[in-house]
């Protein structure tokens, strides 16, 4: 052990030290409660011991010391910021950290930051030029990412682990740049969890790749057909795809070969509630099979075994892993109880009562806390529902009242008005600088919103999970508001990656997260406060382990007990299983099938194989399917294929189609899929006839203004019932009533789930499925068309979906083909070439379209 490292641990262990570490912090939390604590001033000799450890535990290779350093100088910077001596110290710090974002916040915050000495201002200089992000002017690494990147520059499979804030996406894209340049190139895929991180991440890859993309000839795209742009020459592919598109993109055999995958939010794949963790999962195992030796990376949040997720797919060598906890921000940690009228300073060792806090002289709701803590800063507040978010959006904005207008505002008010609706609450929330936000938002909306609040132009922004799954809105505050009708509480690594987005780096030292407990609310489990490792396990092993028996039971038909979700998980399972057995004679052993050997369970497999060798489906369609019951599949194959042989028509058409049409395919696939059984949302059958309506206007290229003036239009001329549970926490139906706001809004909210859960998952699901069979049977060319797609774009229109194939949203795509055809160079049905600066021409300044088209091409 070195000199500084036995320091390191003599301080860490000192009683004084641990006195002088509580004083500091209540320090900082008198400075965020604005609450008066005068029995925690620092007198002169603290001050200088507390700059004195910081400095020690700064010099170590322990994360934990480097972030208690870290956190003494930000805890002291509001009280001591003028102080010669904490000037002095803290550059040293923070150039001792690396973190040169934290250096240049106190230069700009104060234009007397203090000198070093000659020795430290070597060495900050020296790091400056040795860990400089490539392709950037002024970017430098902090001392982990640098020792991240280098690292994964390295290898060949890699899985890495910090907190939120490190900065993990900033790597990945530092890293593509590197991969770009390689000889030869290689086709990269990058796998999100979400559409709405599909957007994000490719927005801020073509900003950053802008140049080496023209130089290297790489080109961005977000979903699994890459042969509708051709261009003028030959291109490499950087490929943002969610599972279910990737698995889509492998299915299809005249796609170019991938060469890297990128996993981000790798974490998702140990979501025990969710199926698609089983996806992500598959798409990986079935990418590694095609494709052979990929280089295969992973990233996640806050895990304390990141090689778990190389082992599970056989790839865990020496030395591929990295983790570490240390972080380029800190995070102060509150749980503030309105009904004891109670706060608590969170910390790992040591939680501690902030008593006689005035606090709640000015608080007494959840709404009232928001406006005092985070009066005049930025907010994001956690609902864990659609619905909660936005009914406490609304309740927010009745008691901060309204504001005088930016231009920015008022332009974003106007937009959000003539491509959604008028009333929609969304606008109106926009006059109080408040803001909802959720994952199935329309792309535009999501995007306008982001941008607002990361210039300040709004600052309480209400939200649902999808900022957990990586949509990057850094912050200083966040507030955790779960609900009772909401979903189930955070689990830890969620909590963790969510606390993560407090504090913006080269903004602030530090950022807040507030726990709330409230009337709708009581927290049981706050042990997932006091963070400890986090260790995972993927979702298809556990499962495996903990109910092999449930899993034989499926096999041979039987019921099964437990949730839904659990069900549906796995049953998932047990068709990959199935679907893998057939695998084995072409001696390729998947993971599960291994780990069932491992575990002797030899007698699985063979159930699982008898489920489905005598199918006369082909193979391939049952992997690409894996989601859907596999009896149903072969059933849906073998009646397809008689009706073939019986002179019947089984290809969908492809042009001229309408509502009539739309609904006798529905009713068709309802009864070959049994739909009745196999999916909830789909199982009443006289709901065809709405979701026919809404598929004819959303495949015929209606905009979604339209889409929403025909149904508000429709309920009040049959006075239909409306849900209201999409806009409040209150599930009930009431009659439509015309001009009520909250009827409109809530019809608005029913659009938006129909066209993205129904239309673009599930009936895109069977649809692919459906068009997979047909081309068997018929072959490809003769297979007609593929609805799957049109679902997926909102168009039949080939150059409307090569236009969002490479980031635009369908909205704009469909104004660029109407608008300025002349600017699209088309041959043969493929787009070759775009005129971005006639395109332009053709919109005004300052329109949605404008905006996307300046950015995206």
């Amino acid at each position: 052990m070195t000199i500084i490292e036995k320091l390191t641990k003599d301080v860490l262990n000192d009683e004084y030290f641990k006195l002088i570490f509580s004083k500091c912090s209540l320090i900082s939390a008198e400075n965020n409660l604005n609450i008066e604590l005068s029995d925690n001033i620092l007198t002169n000799k603290e001050l200088t011991d507390a700059l004195r450890f910081s400095d020690i535990l700064s010099n170590s290779k322990n994360s934990e010391a480097r972030n208690k350093a870290y956190q003494i100088i930000t805890y002291l910077n509001h009280q001591f910021k003028n102080n010669e001596i904490y000037r002095t110290v803290s550059k040293a710090v923070y150039s001792k950290l690396g973190n040169f974002p934290a250096i240049n916040y106190l230069t700009n915050y104060n234009a007397n930051i203090a000198t070093l000495p000659f020795f430290r201002s070597i060495e900050v200089e020296a790091k400056k030029v040795i860990q400089k992000v490539p392709d950037s002017e002024n970017f430098v690494f902090t001392d982990s990412q640098f020792e991240l990147y280098s690292q994964l520059s390295n290898t060949l499979e890699y899985s890495f682990s910090g907190p939120t804030s490190m900065g993990k996406s900033f790597i990945i894209k530092a890293f593509i740049k590197k991969v770009m340049r390689n000889s030869p190139p290689e086709n990269l895929v990058i796998i999100v969890p979400t559409r709405a991180l599909i957007n994000q991440f490719t927005l801020d890859l073509k900003d950053e790749i802008r140049e080496l993309s023209e130089q290297y000839k790489y080109r961005i795209l977000t979903n699994s057909n890459v042969n509708g742009f051709i261009g003028d020459e030959p291109h490499n592919y950087i490929l943002i795809l969610t599972p279910e598109r990737l698995i889509s993109y492998l299915s299809q055999d005249n796609n170019p070969p991938i060469g890297f995958v990128f996993v981000d939010e790798a974490h998702k794949l140990a979501n025990e509630k969710d199926s698609r963790s089983v996806t992500t999962y598959t798409a990986i195992e079935k990418t590694i099979k095609k494709y052979g030796n990929i280089k295969l990376y992973f990233s996640s949040p806050n895990v304390s075994n990141p090689e778990v997720f190389l082992k599970l797919f056989d790839r865990n060598k020496p030395n591929n892993t990295f983790k570490t906890n240390e972080s380029p921000v800190s995070q102060n940690l509150f749980f503030i109880d309105l009904l004891s009228k109670n706060v608590e300073l969170i910390q790992k060792d040591n939680n501690v009562n902030i008593e006689n806090s005035n606090l709640f002289q000015v608080v007494n709701s959840t709404t009232t806390l928001i406006q005092h803590l985070g009066f005049d800063k930025n907010n994001l507040i956690y609902c864990n529902s659609k619905s909660k978010t936005i009914f406490e959006a609304n309740e927010f904005s009745k008691i901060v009242g309204k504001f005088q207008l930016s231009e920015a505002l008022k332009k974003a008010i106007k937009q959000i008005k003539e491509y959604i609706h008028p009333q929609y609450y969304l606008a109106n929330l926009l006059e109080h600088k408040v803001a909802f936000h959720y994952g199935k938002l329309p792309q535009l909306i999501r995007n306008l919103v982001e941008d607002l609040y990361k210039k300040e132009e709004i600052q309480n922004v209400f939200c649902t999970s999808t900022l957990l799954e990586g949509v990057n809105m850094p912050t200083q505050n966040i507030f955790i508001l779960n609900g009772k009708n909401g979903r189930k509480p955070l689990s830890q690594i969620d909590f963790w990656n969510l606390s993560g987005r407090a504090g913006r780096l080269s903004k602030e030292l530090y950022g807040n997260i507030f726990c709330v407990q409230h009337s709708d609310w009581l927290w049981e489990n706050k042990e997932i406060l006091n963070k400890t490792e986090i260790i995972l396990k993927p979702t298809v092993l556990t499962k495996i382990d903990r109910n092999l028996r449930k899993i034989e039971s499926i096999l041979k038909n039987q019921k099964i007990t437990g949730s839904k979700e659990e069900q549906a998980i796995l049953r998932y399972i047990a068709n990959i299983i199935s679907v893998d057995t057939l695998e084995i004679k072409s001696n390729y052993k998947s993971p599960l099938i291994e780990k069932l050997i491992e575990k002797k369970k030899d007698k699985i497999i063979e159930l699982a194989n008898s489920k489905v060798k005598d199918f006369e489906i082909p193979s391939y369609i049952l992997n690409s399917n894996q989601s859907i019951n596999l009896t149903i599949q072969n059933k849906v194959f073998n009646l397809i294929k008689k009706a073939h042989k019986q002179g019947k028509n089984i290809k969908l058409i492809s042009n001229h189609i309408n509502y009539e049409i739309c609904l006798d395919t529905l009713k068709n696939l309802y009864i070959l899929y049994e739909w009745d059984k196999a999916e909830k949302k789909l199982n009443n059958e006289k709901s065809l006839k709405y979701y026919a309506l809404l598929m004819n206007q959303w495949i015929n290229g209606f905009g979604l203004n339209q889409i929403i003036k025909m149904s508000i239009e429709h309920y009040e001329n049959n006075r239909s019932l409306i849900h209201l549970g999409y806009i409040d926490n209150k599930p009930n139906f009431i009659q439509y009533e015309k001009g009520n706001v909250d009827h409109i809004n809530a019809l608005i909210e029913k659009i938006i789930e129909d066209i993205e859960y129904v239309l673009r998952f599930l009936f895109e699901k069977y649809f692919n499925h459906y068009y997979q069979v047909i081309s068997n049977i018929l072959g490809e060319d003769s297979a007609g068309e593929n609805w799957a797609s049109l679902l997926e774009y909102g168009t039949q229109n080939r150059i409307a979906i090569a236009l969002q194939n490479i980031g635009l949203s369908r909205h704009t795509a469909l104004a660029i083909y109407r608008k300025c055809r002349r600017a699209l160079n088309v041959e043969e049905d493929k787009l070759k070439s775009i005129n971005k600066n006639l395109i332009l021409s053709e919109f005004k300044n300052g329109t949605l379209e404008y905006d996307e088209i300046n950015r995206i091409l």
